[in-house]
């Protein structure tokens, strides 16, 4: 594996946690100013060592920086960490998959036969 796919890989394991991505959620809202880990704190009603060790995974894995600021450490989104991600994931399936799934929205409904199946207990994997 190369080194941009590497560190794709710490951002996504780094985001696969919920309170980590209610985490970004909250200091991608912040912009670029950021946000206090106390105000995160507040916000998600996160004991400060639990809180802690998840801003430390965030800014590991060069999703967050954090910046000191007097007694304070205020969090913001690392510029472009998400664009390069979302690039990475849409890359994965090649050229042709990536310009179709642009030029195709996924639809929220099920197919009928999909439909279906899953109401008879059955799960479909394949969309039959």
């Amino acid at each position: 594996m190369n080194q941009a796919a590497n560190r794709q890989v710490l951002i996504l394991a780094a985001l696969a946690q919920p309170t980590r991505l209610r985490i970004v959620a909250i200091a991608a809202e912040a912009g670029t100013k950021g946000i206090a880990a106390g105000e995160i704190a507040r916000v998600l009603q996160c004991p400060a060592s639990t809180l802690s060790f998840h801003l430390k995974e965030l800014n590991r894995a060069g999703v967050l920086e954090a910046r000191p600021r007097g007694r304070f450490v205020i969090y913001a989104m690392e510029a472009g960490v998400l664009e390069e991600l979302a690039q990475f994931v849409a890359g994965l399936g090649g050229a042709e998959v990536a310009a179709a799934a642009k030029a195709r929205p996924v639809r929220g409904r099920r197919s009928v036969r999909k439909a279906r199946a899953t109401d008879r207990g059955q799960l479909s994997m394949f969309g039959d």
